[in-house]
């Protein structure tokens, strides 16, 4: 049967969640393994969680390989990690003791330029709903940002491209978080975590409707604290005098208008559901802020930028929300959107870890396709 993904939030919130973290070493994985645990809180929702090492090689044929598994030709440690790979291996067999979750474990040995097409072709072989990928930055003791590989964030950028599903890029801070804990304690127990204060930042669009959905995965997990917060123009009229593209033709103004007003529909159907479903019954806190542009929206960010552990939001689009007009002014990291951007900024200064979603978007072959079974 042909793999065609549905997006997170057209699936049943109680289905199984297929998840393909991607590591290029030791430095994310306490993380991961900890959204893993989040994610693994609910008998009724299981998770199948992967995780892929990638390994850049030169000179030699790339190859995937299960855990611990090597060929002929490319027997050479340093091929498959090294001693990251054995850390790896280690963090991850001390978290499946301590929690009892199996995490499925792949090394993705691949010249940097092909090792997109690793992960890209895992995610369809394995019909995996979301892929997780490291930013192509890390935050020094210091605080501030400083990058790690420059063609780490090419990679991300293809991943993407040409996923076939979901994609979330981790800006992993560690400090204040969950990180820290494998590393520091030596050991995984999941009854020694702290509470951890997760907030969701919606602001309307597929992407955010995408990044509540996984987040709503996390909710049964005794040890989250989820908090929806949505952010509300003062005005939705600015929709259209905050739109930052070039209007020609009066047909182009009709069809944005008919664009927004589908997706305030569907943001309105989602966060109704949600609702009743999470807030209403007391398991997740909702909260409201009302802005009239980008610089509010900064503001309001900068005051609970300390609340929370972690920040969940969708990539969103470009300039075409009063909610973030100018913050694409100063943006560095386009793959990441405004707000995601501003996040993971040195200069905003905040030590929360923040996971960027961004929806699969289906080619006009694949939704021809659907309608066609549909049929």
């Amino acid at each position: 049967m042909a793999y065609r993904h549905m997006g997170l939030e057209r699936q049943n919130p109680d289905s199984e969640l297929r998840m393909l973290a991607c590591v290029h070493g030791p430095r994310h994985v306490p993380t991961l393994l900890g959204i893993t645990a989040w994610l693994s809180g609910s008998c009724k929702a299981p998770v199948t969680p992967y995780l892929m090492h990638l390994v850049e090689i030169t000179g030699k044929e790339r190859s995937n390989l299960l855990y611990h598994q090597k060929e002929d030709d490319l027997s050479d440690d340093e091929c498959f990690g090294g001693n990251d790979g054995m850390e790896i291996n280690q963090m991850v067999d001390m978290f499946t003791s301590e929690t009892g979750v199996h995490m499925n474990q792949i090394t993705a040995a691949s010249t940097l330029s092909t090792v997109y097409e690793d992960v890209c072709n895992g995610a369809e072989d394995l019909t995996i709903s979301i892929i997780l990928i490291p930013f192509h930055k890390y935050m020094r003791i210091d605080g501030k940002m400083e990058c790690a590989k420059e063609g780490i964030r090419t990679i991300n950028q293809k991943v993407l491209r040409h996923a076939p599903c979901t994609v979330g890029i981790l800006i992993d801070k560690g400090f204040g978080a969950f990180g820290p804990t494998l590393q520091a304690m030596g050991s995984f127990d999941a009854q020694q975590q702290p509470c951890q204060m997760i907030a969701v930042l919606f602001f309307g669009g597929v992407d955010d409707r995408e990044a509540l959905a996984f987040a709503s995965r996390l909710v049964m997990h005794p040890d989250v604290k989820l908090t929806l917060v949505r952010f509300l123009s003062t005005s939705t009229n600015e929709y259209i005098n905050g739109m930052e593209m070039a209007i020609t033709k009066d047909e182009e103004v009709l069809m944005t208008i008919q664009s927004h007003q589908s997706e305030n529909d569907a943001d309105q159907e989602f966060l109704a559901s949600f609702y009743n479903r999470y807030v209403a019954t007391g398991k997740v806190n909702y909260t409201e802020m009302t802005v009239a542009n980008g610089a509010d929206t900064v503001a309001v960010l900068r005051e609970m930028k300390d609340k929370y552990s972690m920040f969940i939001v969708g990539k969103g689009g470009r300039g075409l929300s009063p909610l973030t007009v100018g913050m694409n002014d100063w943006e560095e990291c386009p793959e990441i959107g405004a707000v995601g951007d501003l996040l993971a900024s040195s200069d905003f200064g905040a030590t929360s870890s923040v996971l960027v979603v961004q929806q699969h978007r289906r080619t006009k072959k694949e939704r021809f396709e659907d309608e066609f079974m549909v049929m």
